[in-house]
């Protein structure tokens, strides 16, 4: 087991815990906002829907190298073990097939993030903010940022401006001539109102490259990483392959009242979102957190408004920076 890190076990199944501290260089960027997911997080996502714990499934054949690549992620792990009955006891309609499992007790879900975004959007309104629907067609500048052009609203100006629109930052970057590599990984869900089956966590499947998730509207079934653009049309085939797949997983599993959805991840070559002031005076970036996102909005925020209010930032934002490209 590496040194420093947590272990605990609940029954037969095993548990992990990540470690604090994790040292391997290509994941140190990342892996510094860890801590600080959760405790960022306030009443709005506590009141609207933190999930249930994540577990993890693997066949007999793929669980040894499950095993080594969570050692090789700096987790700890116990011993070996087969867990079937216990197993069951969590999640009774997990196919027999499935003989093992890992239990991560440190992960959560939302239960509803339709209801979270709206909360978080009256907040905001509430503290003052306005939202405003429109889009964004350029921006304006001479020694620093002036304004931003929309289609409807005209010019409206600004003395800061923060550029955080996901997987297509990149196209505003270049409206001011700092091209950033900016890509999209394009994910697919399917989700079921009435799956006939119930699920009480979070499940993966690795060997199948599939979750699902028990949300309030019923089971969300996700997956894949398709490098395809922004333009290109969706090929659900990719959310109908997901959905096979789960029902091997959860054999009584009826796709009633379902719906598919296609979403844009934004990511960069080195896996490390950009958390930085633009080199336009008065631009900033907060953006490219890949599958993320969601984890770290809460640090996010933070770190950039300690950023942008000239204080000293919780974390050394420097291997955010966008001048690393």
């Amino acid at each position: 087991m590496p040194s420093g890190a947590d272990r605990t076990k609940t029954g037969d199944i095993s548990t992990l815990r990540p470690k604090k501290n994790r040292t391997k260089a290509s994941f140190g960027a990342v892996s510094s906002l860890i801590p600080k997911r959760s405790e960022n997080f306030d009443g709005v996502a506590l009141d609207h829907g933190i999930g249930e714990k994540l577990l993890a499934h693997f066949l007999d054949g793929g669980f040894r190298g499950a095993v080594r690549k969570i050692e090789l992620d700096d987790f700890a792990l116990t011993d070996a073990f087969d867990p079937a009955e216990a197993l069951r006891a969590l999640e009774p309609a997990i196919t027999h097939s499935i003989q093992k499992a890992v239990l991560f007790p440190e992960n959560r879900s939302l239960k509803d993030p339709y209801r979270y975004v709206l909360r978080i959007i009256e907040r905001f309104e509430a503290l003052g903010g306005k939202v405003l629907r429109d889009t964004v067609r350029g921006i304006e500048r001479s020694a620093r940022v002036s304004g931003v052009r929309l289609e409807q609203a005209g010019v409206l100006e600004c003395d800061e401006l923060v550029l955080a629109a996901g997987a297509f930052t990149g196209r505003l970057a270049a409206e001011i001539g700092e091209p950033i590599p900016l890509e999209t990984e394009r994910g697919y869900h399917t989700q079921i109102m009435e799956p006939g089956v119930s699920v009480s966590h979070s499940i993966i499947w690795p060997a199948r490259a599939f979750m699902v998730t028990p949300t309030a509207g019923g089971l969300r079934i996700g997956g894949t990483v398709e490098m395809a653009g922004l333009d290109a049309p969706p090929n659900w085939n990719r959310a109908k392959i997901t959905v096979k797949r789960a029902k091997e997983a959860l054999p009584d599993l009826q796709v009633v009242s379902a719906t598919e959805w296609m979403g844009h991840r934004p990511a960069f070559p080195d896996t490390v979102p950009v958390m930085s002031a633009s080199r336009t005076p008065g631009v900033f970036y907060a953006t490219g957190h890949g599958h993320l996102g969601l984890t770290y909005a809460a640090t996010t925020a933070l770190l950039m408004g300690q950023l942008m209010s000239g204080e000293t930032p919780d974390l050394d934002l420097a291997p955010y920076s966008v001048t690393r490209f």
